[in-house]
């Protein structure tokens, strides 16, 4: 894969818009045609879902054909070879297999039984090694993600506990990570990987789980649809990483909302 460019986007909320109609599906048009017109950019996108209902996602919703997919909250990335199938990166996923001492999600869903505030997501929705949950947003998600820190640190374990709502069912999410897995990191693996300068590497999404990615100093996209109280924190953390220049908060939702931001950040040729 020779590429100069990588876009990393964000599916459910960015690029797969939270309303429809035709407005909605226009955009995705003009922006399946922009990156058909810019093949030397590598497009990723980074996601909750399984492989499968990523692929779902870009069948139902006819967006561009990725090179490669990030799933699962940044545990598993898929690179697309040369007849369109998907291969796991198996390099990426030892690194995981090590920093998890060989365990993997059911094995931690073991050892945070007791913590009654949380429950399980369904199985579908976990993962090799993500093990995600929801939470009561009458509950305190810090004081829950504390909870969760201290029980696995009794068992000698660190783990990245990323918290975030669903804006629809009004529900808190939880995945559990680990400690060297999530978006952030699965990007700068790529930015490593593809051998790409740093400034040609941009990352676009709209919630709580995009925070660390947003503020990574990659070059990035808060689409307007993103909860103000995330968009705060990611004007904080930008601040106090003197980062401020590589954060684009589009005017825009969804896929225009990404479009806006390349163009923002000069990744797209122009004819």
């Amino acid at each position: 894969m020779h590429k100069t460019a990588l876009l990393a986007s964000d599916m459910d909320g960015t690029v797969i818009p939270l309303t429809g109609g035709p407005e909605r599906d226009a955009e995705i048009d003009r922006f399946r045609r922009l990156i058909a017109d810019n093949p030397q950019i590598a497009l990723a996108y980074v996601t909750g879902r399984h492989l499968s209902l990523g692929l779902e996602g870009v069948s139902r919703h006819r967006l561009p054909q990725p090179d490669i997919f990030v799933c699962d909250v940044g545990t598993a990335i898929y690179l697309r070879d040369g007849r369109d199938q998907w291969q796991r990166d198996e390099m990426y996923r030892g690194t995981l297999q090590g920093s998890w001492r060989g365990r993997t999600g059911p094995a931690i869903a073991g050892l945070l039984t007791g913590l009654t505030i949380l429950t399980p997501q369904e199985a579908a929705k976990q993962a090799e090694f993500k093990q995600s949950y929801y939470l009561d947003r009458r509950h305190d998600h810090q004081a829950a993600l504390t909870a969760i820190h201290a029980c696995l640190a009794a068992h000698g374990l660190q783990a990245n506990v990323v918290y975030s709502v669903d804006p629809i069912k009004e529900i808190g999410l939880i995945d559990i990570l680990p400690p060297i897995a999530a978006k952030d990191l699965a990007l700068a693996y790529l930015f490593r990987k593809l051998a790409l300068p740093k400034e040609q590497v941009v990352y676009a999404g709209d919630s709580g789980n995009d925070l660390l990615a947003f503020v990574s100093g990659f070059n990035a996209i808060v689409v307007s649809n993103t909860a103000e109280p995330v968009k705060a924190e990611v004007r904080r953390q930008a601040r106090a990483k003197g980062i401020e220049e590589h954060i684009f908060f589009a005017p825009t939702r969804f896929a225009q909302g990404v479009m806006d931001g390349c163009a923002h950040f000069n990744l797209f040729r122009t004819h």
